[in-house]
């Protein structure tokens, strides 16, 4: 029997070393394969001082196998629980409270190991012989404290992969549940070697049954691949594509950040040099990522100045719809969203040259005063539009003529008649009031259109405008300078006329009524 084990055990050992090197030189394709090299390295020292400590040796040797055997229990187990995290998660990375919640229990069972025959509180007392002869020990309190420890940390390494085979794709919760069943063997025979240490005759056998598991734990890993394909296909979709992607978690941290997120973040974050990979999105004061608009969907944002992103915001949850953070995947549509701007500001300026154009289509270019055709479209709609509530109806309607304005050109030329015109234009402007409408209407002509004017108002408006005129100074090159006047005939819509052709054509009558009677003047058509 002692000889089976013996062997038993070194052929453990030699499968243990094998699956090692095996797995470290898949390292860089697998994440996995890194822990799953240590675990079997550890298992390799396991088996192979759990051999010699059941032979008949001296004690300082078999001492140092025990020593050799501990330190293999320990590996594993940290071994195994860094594989369980690295199946939930292909990307973790422990932090420094619980590196050091692995290492430091370690370092002092071992050490503690090392000096049991000084204090004899790991191995109570140890003892070889019986029929057939066997290694008997009765464990101290720092062993069951070290049992402790190993069950927790194996406790927590099956939580966590309970936890992944919980959210994970039914494709790769079959292969979780293999490894959850591997992970139970070396648990089960732990608990039978220890509550019954006769059933293999005082022998330890342990070791082979975390072979066994590392063994499946190979084969998940490295033959079936589901742990290989899985970050390697996101290495290369995540870490090729030119939308950043920055993964928070529920706390709002950020734990995952592709190329471009990083490249991104720099540009959207002065200041940024280390990796964002674990600072809380608050602090880098990028509103995409701390704070999206909306919670989730797809926003656009200017996170600062002269840099816009299309922001795509997809919350995760699990199957119980707990909040786990959110995916937040950015494109740069700065160059986009300026190219918009720019055709939006030429859109507008056609429109304003559009709007000006049409204004100039119905402007005089000297005296800048209405046009005869926005004059005829005035009238045709004031005359044929019901007045608005509150204004009287009918219109009165000036038709006014500069007194000798060819002897001002002959005179003075024609800069100095085209001055005139442009006095006389602002004149009449000035006395415009809200809703009237002044226009010149060919040469020396004006029209000026009074909505809602009666006769008497139509008549004091003509002769406040022809006062104004009279007022006139305009400078000429030689000379004190020329005093126009008008004159001025008026009709009243529609006692003088029911449409534009006859209400004009009653007020040219009377205008050249008031030229008849000496000029400077007001005539009312029928007056």
């Amino acid at each position: 029997m002692q000889g089976l084990l013996v062997v038993a055990f070194c052929v453990s050992a030699a499968l243990s070393a094998v699956t090692a090197l095996i797995a470290w030189r898949h390292r860089r394709a697998t994440p996995a394969a890194t822990a799953l090299a240590g675990t079997c390295a550890a298992l390799t020292l396991w088996s192979a001082g759990n051999g010699p400590v059941h032979l008949v040796l001296p004690q300082e040797l078999r001492h140092a196998a025990t020593v050799l055997t501990i330190a293999g229990v320990l590996g594993s187990v940290v071994g195994l629980h860094l594989l369980a995290r690295t199946v939930a998660d292909p990307h973790h990375r422990p932090a420094r409270r619980r590196v050091a919640a692995l290492v430091v229990p370690p370092v002092l069972v071992l050490a503690a190991v090392a000096t049991d025959p000084w204090h004899h509180l790991f191995f109570t007392s140890t003892s070889f012989g019986g029929d057939p002869p066997h290694f008997s020990v009765v464990y101290g309190p720092l062993f069951w404290a070290h049992t402790a420890w190993c069950y927790a940390v194996l406790l927590v390494s099956a939580g966590h992969l309970v936890r992944a085979w919980w959210r994970a794709h039914p494709v790769v919760r079959s292969q979780i549940t293999s490894l959850l069943l591997a992970a139970a063997v070396p648990l089960v025979g732990n608990v039978i070697s220890i509550a019954n240490p006769q059933l293999f005759a005082g022998q330890d056998i342990t070791p082979l049954f975390f072979t066994v598991t590392a063994l499946v734990d190979a084969h998940a890993v490295l033959h079936k691949g589901f742990l290989r394909v899985v970050p390697v296909a996101r290495e290369v979709v995540l870490d090729t594509v030119s939308d950043a992607v920055v993964v928070v978690d529920a706390g709002g941290t950020v734990v995952d950040v592709n190329p471009a997120g990083r490249e991104l973040l720099r540009r959207a974050v002065p200041g940024l040099t280390g990796d964002p990979v674990g600072l809380p999105a608050s602090s880098l004061h990028a509103r995409a990522l701390a704070d999206p608009p909306g919670g989730h969907g797809q926003h656009t944002v200017e996170v600062r100045p002269g840099l816009h992103l299309d922001v795509r915001v997809t919350l995760l949850r699990d199957e119980r719809g707990r909040d786990l953070g959110r995916v937040v995947v950015c494109r740069d549509t700065t160059e986009e969203v300026e190219t918009r701007r720019h055709l939006e500001d030429q859109l507008a300026l056609v429109e304003r040259l559009r709007a000006q154009l049409a204004e100039d289509s119905v402007r005089d270019p000297l005296t800048g005063l209405h046009n005869r055709r926005f004059l005829d479209a005035a009238l045709a709609a004031e005359l044929g539009a019901q007045p608005p509530a509150g204004r009287a109806p009918g219109a009165g309607l000036l038709l006014l003529d500069v007194d000798r304005f060819k002897v001002v050109n002959d005179t003075h030329g024609h800069a100095a008649g085209d001055e005139v015109l442009v006095a006389v234009a602002g004149a009449l402007a000035d006395g415009a009031r809200p809703g009237d409408v002044v226009a010149r209407s060919g040469g020396e002509e004006f029209v000026v259109l009074l909505p809602g004017a009666g006769a008497e108002a139509t008549a004091a408006r003509a002769e406040e405008l022809r006062a104004a005129c009279a007022r006139l100074c305009v400078p000429v090159p030689r000379g004190a300078g020329v005093r126009p006047t008008v004159s001025i005939g008026t009709a009243v819509h529609p006692a003088d006329g029911t449409d534009a052709p006859s209400l004009l054509a009653a007020a040219d009558r009377a205008l050249y009524a008031a030229k008849a009677a000496g000029r400077d003047r007001v005539v009312a058509a029928g007056g």
